[in-house]
């Protein structure tokens, strides 16, 4: 066949196979993993504006680090005092004992969580801002970005003159060490833009608030939900993504499908038993068995 006599442009297209659907599926897998996920750990800030007393119940998602005692969370807001704003520079002066409210970007989590604390933070909540889809080294310059993720040329798009865009999570997400860095002993979670914003305005403009209270979601009741609304969307997606890891474009009897599949039924099994322990083994395990082109990071260092 003309593969089996160019066997580099056999490669190339189906590299290309596989980042433009990572492109596509990945970022609609990632949401629906991250809703599941947050069903079990996502917490209720109850968050008090000092001016009029008026409360209001923000979602917000731990950080993978999160130790789970949740009066750490509770306390007064502060921004970042270092130079930029963005908590990526040491403190010039203290936040004894507060929770201090940092935009995401410019630099990893940890390094947020770190400066905070080394100022005396208490605890620090990440908003999300739209900006940090960029990669860090693009962030806050001048010029032509793109802010959806990272713009590579890999090979095979000299072939089909397309451009591989990787996803980068939108939205909430897990916070997590990147690879070389160590879990703070900080903790840690990240609220939404809208909320975020609502939030550092008040405090901009001489205002303040705090966190009163911090409620647990109910992972039992929730679940039951995910599985009549969200469950048979994901899978879809997933068995889609997962058809594109086949060595050859028209090979379905590649034994690959076989395991993927395999490992979208013990996860789906899981997910209906509420087995919250193997629904993690499960997809990771999904995941696992991707071909290395196609994995991505559950968690996000930035």
């Amino acid at each position: 066949s003309a593969w089996a006599a160019s066997p580099g442009a056999a490669w190339a297209f189906r590299q290309d196979r596989i980042l433009n659907a990572k492109k596509r599926y990945v970022p609609k897998i990632r949401s629906y993993y991250q809703k599941l996920e947050g069903l079990r750990d996502d917490l209720y800030l109850v968050v008090e504006y000092a001016e009029d007393k008026r409360r209001e119940t923000f979602t917000a998602r731990p950080a993978d680090w999160y130790d789970g005692l949740d009066s750490k969370m509770d306390g007064e807001f502060v921004i970042p005092t270092d130079d930029g704003g963005f908590g990526c520079f040491e403190y010039p002066e203290k936040v004894e004992r507060k929770v201090v409210l940092v935009a995401r970007g410019r630099c990893t989590f940890v390094q947020k969580v770190q400066n905070a604390q080394q100022a005396g933070a208490k605890s620090v909540v990440v908003w999300d801002e739209r900006m940090t889809k960029q990669p860090l080294e693009t962030q806050g310059l001048v010029g032509a970005t793109r802010s959806k993720g990272i713009a590579t040329r890999e090979a095979g798009d000299a072939l089909s003159g397309g451009v591989s865009l990787l996803p980068r999570e939108s939205g909430i997400t897990i916070m997590a060490p990147d690879k070389e860095e160590s879990k703070p002993s900080l903790d840690a979670v990240m609220i939404n833009f809208a909320n975020g914003s609502s939030i550092v305005n008040t405090l901009r403009f001489g205002g303040a608030a705090k966190v009163l209270d911090v409620r647990r979601f109910d992972f039992t009741a929730n679940i039951d939900e995910f599985v009549k609304k969200d469950l048979k969307k994901m899978l879809n997606e997933m068995e889609i993504y997962g058809n594109t890891m086949r060595e050859s474009k028209d090979d379905f009897k590649d034994p690959i499908l076989t395991v993927l599949k395999n490992d979208r039924e013990d996860f789906r099994k899981a997910v209906t038993a509420k087995d919250y322990g193997a629904i993690r083994r499960s997809f990771q395990s999904w995941n696992d068995h991707l071909d290395p082109l196609g994995k991505w990071d559950i968690t996000e260092p930035y």
